[in-house]
């Protein structure tokens, strides 16, 4: 009775206050209230799944106005200030840049701060795999490294690899992003009980993974960063969604599927609208990416976040011809 007790504490404090209110401060995740997103930023951008499509990239950067193309170098634009974006994961494998795209991102993130925005990337399976073990890594991925000026003509081993900017850039990728009420997570299926105090222990179990380099671990069937289908079971889907609102959120944002939700190759929102993929397949060169578009000011009421406003997706979709479309709806 007493844990049910605390447990029922919890809950009530972290739909006050937010995750902070049951999970201990982590470099396994970031925290940014309604009220810092408000504050600071007039957009808030999402996208995932980039898996080595470095032209891709830089055309939805550069459509979107975040970017500017620099004499060839693709720079954070100077005067995109107050802009979020969130990057949900799997920057590797599929296309043929996947260095490239890492230490593009990276180079943008330190830009975008000093433009008073800021970019959030988070760990995929596929930098989990590439960090358990480095000595896997395929030819196309230690091609891109030469490609990207990384190591002598000759190449690197994996392991050398994972020495570099590159894998030291992969190593310090959280888990997940609490972003006012919406959790963004790259697979985002957490594998909890039903009570704030279960989450809490789950995720604890996540930090401790991430800060002892387990990446193995976070590659289990059932992680937050690589579970697969589990939103195609109802009863998952319950589960997970009980386990967004202990923390005090009301959104989950994912990437990992680009089946999810039943939406192929564009940007999803689910029926009840809690939940939206990002992944558009450009992994195997379905879709040549999208890029998630919300206002700020249209999704913030009070102390929550909204997916949708009056029965429509409140935010919109930005495609690599600069257009803004509505997203799809389970």
């Amino acid at each position: 009775m007493r844990a049910l007790a605390v447990a029922a504490i919890l809950c009530a404090a972290a739909a006050r206050a937010g995750p902070e209110a049951v999970l201990a401060p982590s470099d396994a995740w970031v925290t940014l209230s309604t009220g810092e997103l408000r504050a600071g930023y007039d957009r808030l951008w999402a996208l995932s799944d980039v898996h080595g499509r470095l032209n891709e990239l830089e055309q939805l950067l550069l459509a979107s106005r975040l970017a500017v193309n620099e004499g060839g170098r693709i720079a954070w634009n100077p005067g995109a200030r107050r802009e979020l974006l969130v990057i949900d994961g799997d920057l590797l494998d599929g296309g043929k840049e996947s260095v490239g795209v890492a230490l593009l991102v990276e180079d943008l993130q330190a830009e975008a701060a000093s433009a008073g925005s800021r970019i959030v990337v988070l760990l995929g399976n596929h930098e989990a795999a590439f960090l358990a073990d480095p000595d896997r890594a395929s030819r196309s991925l230690l091609r891109s490294a030469r490609r990207a000026g990384l190591g002598p003509k000759g190449g690197l081993t994996g392991s050398e690899l994972a020495q570099t900017r590159f894998g030291k850039f992969l190593r310090r990728l959280p888990v997940a992003a609490f972003v006012g009420t919406w959790l963004f997570a790259h697979a985002g299926y957490i594998d909890a009980g039903e009570g704030a105090l279960d989450v809490r222990a789950y995720f604890a179990r996540v930090a401790s993974e991430l800060e002892k380099g387990d990446y193995g671990a976070l590659l289990d069937r059932k992680s937050i960063v690589a579970s697969h289908d589990w939103w195609s079971s109802r009863r998952k889907r319950e589960r997970v969604h009980q386990s967004v609102q202990a923390l005090g959120m009301n959104g989950l944002v994912i990437g990992h599927d680009p089946d999810a939700l039943g939406v192929h190759g564009w940007i999803g929102i689910d029926r009840e609208g809690w939940l939206i993929k990002l992944d558009t397949g450009m992994k195997s060169g379905r879709s040549r990416g999208l890029l998630l578009r919300c206002e700020v000011r249209a999704i913030v009421r009070e102390d929550a976040l909204r997916m949708v406003d009056q029965g429509s997706p409140a935010c919109g979709v930005v495609a690599p011809d600069g257009s803004t479309r509505k997203l799809a709806q389970e």
